[in-house]
């Protein structure tokens, strides 16, 4: 990843607020495609109206948390009774308690999977969910190790209450969470025996980054998390497994803990520039900001106590945020490119699970699902041939509802209830397209790009859809149709 150089702004000004002078119709629009997953014509004038500080308030104030799915305490109490189930059963019959819960678990996080997009395809919910899915690319688990959904749904949960704290409760939350305990090994950690997964993990990928402690630190720093369980799902701390040895953790000596350990690690210099460079890949731009820039506002962050709520408001109203450098020039992840498409075309999730999750996919994403520890690289990574192709199938997918008849019983029931629940619009209808060519050719392509896309078409191209809607004016609907689609399956309509 190629280290960026900032144009025009200085270190210095980099992180002062956005004078209001510069709140205007193009950095509204940013804000909006950055913090959230579109930007609609009413949102943005909403956000003109509001101001810059209201806005980013807004963003996060009306989000709600995602109900778990109606299958978990099932889920729960399968894993806490199975040993109990399995007394005195020969070995096929325990296999097949063993082999129906996996098997229950598999389809709960392929219904998590599900619950996730619709929660956070409400526009309430977006900011709060891609803020969400930040620090789950920082404290990264893995359903493929996991495998409880259980433990998962509370792992994004801890993730979300804790994520406007300070940056220190929001580590030791995660280091606590069975999910985080299971994934990297921790019930494996033992006084006399220490596993060093989580505490290499703990400085390298989630406070510190590389080459900014010692093995000794991480040796020593293992035995502090010595005796972290999770038992049944619940975190347990088993005393008579935990080193009450001294250890010296950056070059401090003490009979130290695991909390104590990341209180020791965020004293580090390196800690203060960590998760804004993190949160500059994840929000401002796919290339590196150079450290000069990351080390005014990480030294301001640590004299706030590294408040997440701080470096929110900073970061988002920053001066940096809304360089023109950076808009528009972004790629959009699968989630991005999915959550976006459904709020621009204001569609709900269809509630169908083997064409959505494995089409996620194939663009390279999965919920609670990174490929390792070192989660999502992003950027160009998101873009190859295959990617592009299900990108440009998952358009089409909307303006083409299925053939109910190649559903199962199921699907039509999950459909049915969406709809009486009034979340029922799945694909763009008629009547959406008979309000699109209402306006003439010129202002309905107009509103169309303005609406969808962050930069201007191609002269070339613009003038192209707009002689082929001209030239189809007996059949405006068809025509209109085939623009809008052209459109989303564009190279623009990637970046936000």
């Amino acid at each position: 990843m190629n280290t960026l150089k900032i144009k025009q702004l200085s270190p210095k000004e980099a992180w002062k607020r956005l004078p209001s002078s510069a709140w205007n119709k193009e950095t509204a629009k940013h804000l909006l495609m950055r913090i959230g997953f579109s930007a609609l014509p009413e949102a943005i004038q909403k956000s003109l109206n509001a101001g810059m500080g209201t806005t980013i308030r807004n963003s996060f104030a009306d989000a709600s948390v995602m109900e778990p799915p109606e299958q978990l305490k099932e889920i729960v109490e399968g894993y806490r009774t199975q040993r109990q189930r399995q007394q005195g059963l020969g070995e096929e019959e325990r296999r097949a308690i063993r082999q129906a819960l996996q098997k229950k678990s598999r389809e709960t996080i392929v219904q998590l999977n599900i619950n996730w997009l619709q929660h956070a395809a409400d526009p309430k919910n977006s900011s709060f969910e891609k803020w969400g899915l930040f620090w789950e690319n920082v404290f990264v688990v893995t359903a493929q190790k996991v495998k409880n959904p259980a433990m998962l749904y509370q792992y994004q949960l801890a993730i979300r209450s804790n994520s406007f704290k300070t940056f220190g409760q929001l580590a030791k939350v995660i280091s606590k969470s069975p999910a985080m305990v299971n994934f990297l090994d921790l019930q494996q950690n033992k006084k006399g025996k220490p596993n060093e997964n989580f505490a290499r993990e703990l400085f390298e990928l989630f406070l510190l980054g590389e080459g900014n402690y010692t093995e000794e630190d991480i040796k020593e720093a293992a035995r502090a998390f010595t005796g972290y369980r999770q038992v049944n799902g619940q975190f347990r701390f088993v005393q008579n497994q935990h080193d009450t040895g001294k250890k010296t953790v950056f070059g401090e000596t003490g009979n130290w803990k695991g909390d104590d350990i990341i209180d020791l690690a965020l004293k580090q210099p390196a800690a203060r520039t960590f998760i804004p460079r993190e949160l500059c890949k994840h929000y401002l731009s796919d290339e590196i900001i150079p450290d000069k820039y990351l080390i005014p506002l990480g030294e301001d962050w640590a004299d706030n106590n590294f408040n997440l709520s701080w470096l929110a408001s900073t970061f988002f109203s920053s001066q940096l945020f809304y360089s023109s450098q950076f808009r528009g020039n972004k790629i959009k992840s699968p989630f991005e490119f999915l959550l976006g498409l459904l709020q621009d075309l204001e569609l709900d999730l269809p509630p169908l699970p083997r064409s959505v999750v494995p089409a996620l996919r194939s663009m390279g994403q999965s919920y609670l699902n990174p490929p390792n520890v070192r989660g999502w690289a992003g950027g160009q990574h998101w873009i190859n041939s295959a990617t592009l192709i299900q990108r440009r199938q998952i358009v089409e997918s909307f303006f083409n509802p299925p053939n109910v008849r190649r559903m199962n019983a199921n699907e039509v029931r999950a459909m049915d209830e969406a709809k009486e629940m009034g979340k029922g619009r799945f694909f763009v209808t008629k009547e959406q397209g008979e309000e699109w060519i209402k306006l003439p050719p010129q202002k309905r392509l107009n509103n169309l790009v303005d609406a969808w896309l962050c930069n201007p078409l191609d002269p070339k191209i613009e003038n192209s859809l707009l002689k082929f809607l001209e030239q189809k004016k007996s059949n405006p609907l068809s025509a209109t149709r085939a623009v809008a689609i052209t459109l989303l399956q564009s190279p623009e309509y990637q970046l936000a």
